[in-house]
């Protein structure tokens, strides 16, 4: 069919800009001991996008007054995901494509209508199956039908549990994101028409009018666009990571043996982690976490959606994230964490070597310490010997739970809630989407070099 003059003004140009918010790259994330993860922890492969889908909604008519009044956005318009009604396909198709740096995109999509306000979903790494499923509400559907869509039905996303295909790249980490663009959240139901107009979305023709959040709010922010090309980084849509990554590393502290070397070092004690494990996973990824509940901010002590499959009697291995480096990771879905027998929980393998070559090998668990040896009796004659050690307190550290305690409270060991109150002592914690989990081993109880 011939497009009429009057489609063909209504129709515009946009340009979406998204980028991969790694571990690390912009504080959603932790520590064991809830200390921040250098910037030397992120690993290439986690970067690999290999498939996209991108989702498209009006949200013209999304937004709603917060009458809640204990609502720290009482009074203010907050965005209401029913109300965001999905485009036509042909809008979300991308009419082209460019990659701006290593972790960048730039999109370009036709529009049938210069709508005052967008609401964009976008899921990376499911399979370009998942994105064109016909079983996906379509047009007309609203934002909150798809994301329970994908939330709902384990299309193409069960767990891999192979460690190995994350790091070569055979399998990639399920990504996602969300942004609303010409939003009026935050802005009182009372503000002036003028300023309500001023944070929508324009359209400026001879060009890919960009996507951002408030709108250009300067003559300079717009002159800074046409210079470089860039918008502000509040307007990138962020790929965030559907995954917790758990990281096990071995670091001495002072005074400490450190690892084993190639060839062994004749004279010289070294303890070695040679293996780490995760009991208990669950068994499908959920996409997206609830982004619609009106969290501000998020750690381990915020709230997770109970598993869509657990199983409670795998175990599964975790890898080195390179030939070259000595530490541990696994990636694994996002999972509620009660303190009950079924919830994840380490088990690590360590090899202590003395000076004079004698090893002992410990099993860490959660409830016992698993330590094996060999000695020679007065007729030179060789034994092993095992002992176990149940109940101590030296594996709390495998639970999820807190574990340390910091006098200054230089720790961000804090609920995600108004009153900001600190954490007790062996709180247990869920596994949530996009942190790094770090378990460091700083040396051995009594030995030194």
């Amino acid at each position: 069919m011939l497009e009429s003059h009057e489609d063909a003004l209504k129709a515009v140009k946009v340009s979406l800009t998204m980028d991969i918010r790694g571990f690390g790259s912009d504080g959603v994330l932790t520590k064991g001991d809830y200390e921040d993860v250098a910037a030397a922890v992120r690993y290439n492969y986690e970067k690999n996008v290999s498939n996209y889908g991108i989702f498209v909604f009006d949200a013209t008519d999304a937004f709603k007054e917060d009458t809640v009044t204990t609502s720290p956005t009482y009074g203010k318009y907050i965005f209401d995901p029913n109300e965001a009604k999905r485009l036509s396909p042909g809008e979300e198709a991308i009419a082209h494509k460019e990659q701006l740096g290593v972790l960048s995109w730039r999109h370009e999509l036709k529009l049938n209508n210069k709508y005052k306000s967008l609401a964009v979903l976008v899921l990376a790494n499911l399979g370009t199956a998942a994105y064109t499923d016909s079983n996906i509400p379509g047009e007309g559907e609203s934002l909150q039908e798809v994301a329970n869509y994908f939330n709902n039905t384990p299309i193409a996303i069960a767990y891999q549990t192979d460690q190995s295909k994350y790091v070569d790249g055979t399998v990639r980490i399920p990504m996602y994101g969300f942004q609303v663009f010409g939003s009026l959240e935050g802005l009182s139901v009372s503000a002036l028409e003028a300023d309500k107009d001023a944070v929508t979305l324009k359209y400026y023709s001879g060009m890919a009018t960009p996507l951002t959040v408030k709108g250009f709010r300067t003559q300079a922010e717009l002159d800074n666009y046409f210079a470089t090309g860039a918008v502000r980084a509040a307007d990138r849509l962020a790929l965030r990571f559907a995954m917790a990554r758990l990281h096990v590393s071995y670091e001495p502290a002072s005074g400490q043996p450190a690892a084993p070397t190639t060839p062994p070092t004749a004279g010289v004690a070294s303890v070695e982690i040679t293996g780490v494990r995760l009991r208990n996973y669950d068994t499908y990824v959920r996409v997206l976490p609830p982004i619609f509940s009106g969290l501000s901010e998020v750690n381990p002590f915020t709230g997770v959606e109970a598993p869509l499959s657990l199983n409670t009697t795998d175990q599964i291995s975790f890898v080195h994230p390179s030939a070259t480096d000595a530490s541990w990771v696994a990636y694994v879905p996002e999972m509620k964490v009660t303190g009950a027998t079924n919830d994840p929980k380490l088990i690590v393998d360590v090899t202590v070597t003395d000076k004079d070559g004698n090893k002992v090998y410990y099993t860490f668990d959660r409830d016992q310490i698993t330590r094996k040896w060999k000695w020679k009796d007065a007729s030179n004659v060789e034994h092993d010997e095992t002992r176990v050690y149940k109940n101590t307190p030296w594996t709390e550290w495998l639970q999820m739970q807190t574990y340390y305690t910091d006098l200054l409270d230089t720790y961000p060991k804090k609920y995600p809630d108004g009153t900001k109150k600190d954490v007790p002592l062996l709180t247990y914690y869920n596994l949530v989407r996009n942190y790094s989990y770090e378990w460091v081993a700083y040396g051995v109880e009594g030995m030194n070099l």
